[in-house]
């Protein structure tokens, strides 16, 4: 009697067990309600783990070691299977994400309940906001300054800040800087946008908060579609080598469409990565 009362009571205990996970799974958004949503930046090199100061060497046959990798991730849209959108307060959707400094989260607040499918956000400051002013973003471009993603207030932001030392293969060996600084300048507007599918759904829930898991790529800087290479963007004194403007610069702007994938989507009350 005892063995089958224990039994009927461990049947009824996985009932209640499968029941709880089926209903945490299945649960439906409440119409009017809201919640929040995590991204978590994971930044590498050509899939593997990014470490300042670690050496890779990339296809144009130049090891670079990396001493900062910054940028600016922007102006943040969740998109539905069904294609509608919710678009995240344009005032509070700028974030810097900083290997330097430690900082790679992005916390989405108020994000109306639903399941969505797509993210959309953009690569820096679009030109809509800048031209508010600075008073009207003065937190962020203080934010911005202290993390080296400005230049003055007339020249703009830096969108990306990456840069290090390198060697070119068959050259003379000698280690030299170099600077990578994606902006937009008086000639071109080097803001961009990605899109990306969502491998799993992201259900938004009061009390559940997905966390988007995103990596990012630093070699498709140079290294991407189109090729860059630092030794052919040297100074005239041959010390060092530097990309902030010209047509090589559109060129890294393009690739950097390319920078961020989706690896996954944790699902639940929480923060996971």
């Amino acid at each position: 009697m005892k063995s089958y009362i224990k039994n009927i009571a461990v049947c009824i205990a996985f009932t209640l067990f499968l029941t709880s996970c089926s209903s945490d799974d299945d649960s439906k958004p409440v119409e009017g309600t809201f919640g929040d949503v995590e991204l978590f930046f994971d930044n590498g090199v050509s899939g593997d783990a990014l470490t300042l100061g670690n050496s890779y060497t990339n296809s144009n046959g130049e090891t670079l070691k990396l001493q900062r990798f910054n940028y600016i991730v922007s102006n943040f849209v969740l998109i539905k299977e069904d294609g509608s959108q919710f678009t995240y307060p344009k005032d509070d959707s700028y974030f810097i994400i900083s290997e330097e400094a430690g900082t790679f989260t992005v916390h989405l607040e108020n994000v109306p309940v639903g399941d969505y499918k797509k993210i959309k956000f953009g690569i820096g400051v679009d030109q809509q906001r800048y031209l508010q002013g600075e008073t009207a973003q003065q937190s962020f471009w203080d934010l911005a300054a202290a993390n080296n993603m400005t230049w003055t207030w007339s020249t703009g932001y830096r969108f990306i800040n990456f840069e290090g030392t390198f060697t070119a293969a068959g050259g003379d060996g000698v280690s030299r800087n170099f600077m990578v600084h994606q902006g937009s300048n008086t000639a071109t507007d080097n803001y961009r946008e990605v899109t990306l599918n969502l491998p799993t759904t992201a259900r938004v829930r009061t009390g559940e908060m997905p966390n988007i898991h995103l990596k990012s790529d630093a070699n498709v800087i140079l290294d991407g579609d189109n090729k860059i290479a630092l030794r052919l963007n040297m100074n005239q004194a041959g010390t060092a080598a530097s990309i902030m403007g010209g047509e090589n610069l559109i060129s890294i702007a393009e690739n950097t469409k390319k920078m961020f994938t989706v690896d996954h989507v944790h699902n639940g009350a929480g923060t996971h990565h």
